[in-house]
């Protein structure tokens, strides 16, 4: 009995002593930034070794100023798990997302035509975390997923005629990301 006690005991302490670690991130891609998209990614550790991602991107703009009548107007959700070869929010990792995008994209210099649509899928990433201070990480990581689109392609010369609509199944990069991670 009094075993038992003491492994009691010291499984509450031991848990006490878990407590301290990092479960909560926030973070944000630099890359996405670049481009005009806005993103956020919160994500909570569900064990040492597991955690679950939830990225979200926004671009509502136009960018006259690269091209007449440029858009990369996205809204992307991709909710995911990870899995760190060593620890939690710590050196290499594999992830796994599924993926939902309502996109109006197009660039006359670099296609005759723009895709209005949405797709899903889900994909695969690789990456890697360094820790930079206690509270803070960078990370690199890439990745791809295979999609289902759906879409109306238009003849960007007129933008406005409508050739026909479209569904494509395609693997496609969804994760190419250098970020600056804030650890709760």
């Amino acid at each position: 009995m009094k075993k038992f006690k003491f492994l009691l005991v010291a499984g509450f302490l031991m848990l006490g002593l878990s407590a301290s670690a990092q479960f909560y991130s926030a973070k944000t891609n630099v890359l996405g930034l670049a481009t005009g998209n806005l993103n956020v990614e919160l994500s909570a550790a569900v064990s040492r070794k597991v955690s679950i991602h939830l990225p979200v991107n926004y671009n509502p703009f136009t960018y006259n100023f690269i091209a007449d009548n440029c858009k990369m107007k996205n809204f992307t959700v991709q909710p995911g798990a990870r899995y760190w070869f060593t620890e939690s929010y710590m050196r290499w990792f594999m992830g796994f997302h599924a993926i939902y995008s309502r996109y109006h994209v197009g660039w006359k210099e670099l296609s005759d035509y723009r895709y209005d649509g949405w797709g899903v899928g889900g994909g695969f990433s690789v990456g890697y975390a360094k820790m930079l201070t206690k509270r803070w990480n960078f990370e690199a990581e890439i990745g791809g997923s295979l999609m289902w689109h759906d879409y109306d392609k238009y003849l960007c010369k007129e933008c406005g005629s409508l050739p026909d609509p479209g569904h494509k199944v395609n693997f496609v990069p969804t994760k190419v990301a250098l970020s600056f991670v804030y650890l709760f």
